[in-house]
């Protein structure tokens, strides 16, 4: 039953930006802001960040299975400024939800958007009952995107993932689809 589930689209638009698939020519963009040490300080990914890296990581991306992970890169003003992810556990019917942006463009509310746009999408097309996210306990931004979006914490792990050198707690967080509805009822209301 879980093999018919219908596929994510491959494009969201939002008011202000373009979710689409990754292609070979955005490696110079993920290049230009995943090389800023504090985009990627809470990822796990190469340190510091080469070019080489971007290539094998929108090559990753490509080659993605869109049935158990949708990855959109996201494009703003013409060139791509970071990336939504979506992993599907569809026999657990859930998914977890990812995202990185430029520098440049946080606290404008662009992230919110695509976020909530591809949680939208989810819970309308896919028969889950759950959608999840993780961030450091240190990543405040992160933690204050996802309260935003009305997502709900759940677990702190402590000590729970070395990076960097450094031990850190993890946050898990979750928005259940009825959660979902009551937001949407809400956010329609005059």
């Amino acid at each position: 039953m879980s093999e018919d589930w219908p596929p994510l689209p491959e494009r969201i638009q939002t008011a202000r930006c373009l979710l689409r698939p990754f292609g070979t020519a955005d490696a110079d963009d993920v290049y230009a802001y995943r090389r800023d040490a504090e985009v990627v300080r809470y990822l796990q990914v190469a340190q510091p960040f080469r070019r080489e890296d971007a290539d094998v990581f929108v090559a990753t991306q490509i080659l993605s299975d869109w049935h158990e992970r949708c990855v959109w890169t996201m494009e703003h003003g013409g060139r791509v400024v970071g990336g939504v992810s979506l992993r599907i556990a569809r026999g657990k019917r859930r998914a977890e939800v990812g995202y990185e942006l430029a520098r440049w463009l946080w606290g404008r509310g662009l992230m919110t958007e695509a976020v909530s746009a591809v949680i939208d999408e989810a819970f309308r097309r896919l028969p889950i009952i759950k959608i999840a996210a993780t961030a450091t306990a240190a990543n405040a931004r992160s933690i204050r995107l996802l309260e935003r979006l009305g997502i709900q914490r759940e677990a702190l792990l402590r000590q729970h993932w070395v990076h960097g050198g450094r031990v850190l707690d993890e946050v898990r967080y979750g928005l259940l689809r009825d959660e979902w509805k009551g937001l949407q009822a809400t956010d329609s209301e005059p």
